[in-house]
């Protein structure tokens, strides 16, 4: 599998991971790779011996091999928060670097006899040089203890993988290498969500027996938020014995105040002119009673029936019939501040009539509002007004009737 592909399911993988805590995803890291300036020696050994068995040059003594060039690096990581001092870590970086012959000796120009000193002298070549390494990263906290400090320096160990790609003309060089990495840095804490790493770090090459250097920048991204120390448990104190109880005489029972339902029915009965929905004076204390009961029972309700006689059309005594009901409303609400929510009003017409119409005094029965209100409350009753021989759950019905 390419380093790049690896570099890329990194990246893929880093949203998927975002639910747990202490995720951390580093998109981009920046830095400078230093090489050693005898790399060119290390492996124009290996270059050497692919160019013979190539046979694409005879002689052992031609020149083979570059060396690598100082250069920018780029890469990404990702990785989890094991403890609040300790994070493992994925990383893949690359670097695209100069390469270039350092030697002096001769070799061929024109075909194998012709020699021409410093031919492959400062040759530029591309290279490419990629890493997939495993860190851990450890912070001082564990030492101080101090979790919530801002700025962490950190120690890294890690080791990984390198291949080194070099462009060369006649021989197409490549180098696989285990290699160890060793760094001293600081981790600066900008919020909970974000941290800057600064980093010096020295990796070591064991195939080709080098070391190399680097000085990193990246801005690392906390997925989930950093974990949290345990909270220290506290010491348990011991609990002396509780004393014996005191055992205190018994007193007399007293008798408990008990409450009692007391239930509410009651009628009102409004007459009205021809014609007519407004109430007429007579029958305002009857209206002003009805309200005084709503006010000591809070549960109560009323339904509020409109009727008309048989005069006129239809439609006009639906209307007034429905008319009468709401006057008694109104004035239940507007003058005694009875909730509308427990006043249901109704026109029923001529449907319902009490007496024939066919007579004058029929009629004026039928002209009328008839409502019912019920209801209930809970009394308390003092304990010397409640028989001994008795615990009444309710109380019998209180019903009142105005016409």
């Amino acid at each position: 599998m390419k380093l790049s592909r690896i570099a890329l399911a990194m990246l893929v993988a880093a949203p998927f991971a975002a639910a747990n805590a202490g995720v951390t995803v580093t998109p981009l890291m920046l830095g400078y790779h230093w090489y050693p300036e005898d790399t060119q020696d290390k492996m124009r050994n290996e270059a050497l011996k692919d160019r013979n068995a190539a046979g694409s040059l005879p002689g052992n003594g031609i020149p083979g091999g570059v060396a690598l060039v100082d250069d920018l690096s780029v890469g990404a990581a990702i990785g989890l928060e094991l403890t609040p001092w300790l994070q493992a870590e994925v990383e893949y970086q690359q670097t695209k670097a100069d390469a270039q012959h350092n030697e002096d000796n001769t070799g061929p120009k024109n075909g194998p006899s012709a020699n021409t000193t410093g031919f492959y002298a400062g040759v530029p070549y591309d290279a490419k040089h990629e890493t997939l390494s495993g860190n851990l990263i450890a912070t001082t906290d564990v030492f101080t203890g101090n979790y919530d400090s801002k700025v962490k320096p950190y120690g890294l160990i890690g080791a990984g993988y390198s291949r080194i790609t070099v462009d060369n003309p006649g021989v197409d060089y490549r180098s696989y290498d285990t290699i160890g990495n060793l760094g001293a840095g600081v981790l600066w804490q900008l919020n909970d969500a974000l941290t800057l790493r600064t980093e010096a770090r020295a990796t070591h090459n064991f195939d080709n027996n080098w070391w190399e250097g680097q000085g990193i920048a990246a801005l690392q991204v906390v997925l989930g938020g950093h974990l949290k120390p345990a909270a220290p448990v506290a010491p348990v104190e011991p609990v002396a014995p509780p004393p014996p109880p005191v055992v205190e005489p018994t007193p007399e029972p007293t008798p408990e105040p008990q409450q009692l339902t007391e239930d509410l029915k009651m009628e009102l009965r409004v007459f009205f002119d021809t014609n007519k929905s407004n109430i007429k004076e007579q029958y305002k204390p009857e209206v002003a009673k009805v309200a005084q009961k709503l006010q000591e029972y809070p549960n109560a309700t009323a339904m509020i029936e409109g009727h008309t006689d048989n005069t006129g059309p239809r439609k006009l005594n639906e209307r007034l019939s429905m008319a009468r009901a709401n006057s008694v409303k109104s004035m239940l609400v507007g003058q005694y501040g009875i909730d509308g929510s427990r006043l249901t009003t109704q026109g029923y017409a001529w449907d319902r009539p009490i007496a024939p119409n066919n007579t004058k005094e029929g009629r004026a029965m039928n002209r009328r509002v008839y409502a019912v209100i019920t209801g209930s409350r809970t009394v308390t009753v003092p304990a010397d007004q409640v028989p001994a021989d008795q615990v009444p759950t309710t109380a019998p019905s209180t019903t009142a009737t105005t016409e």
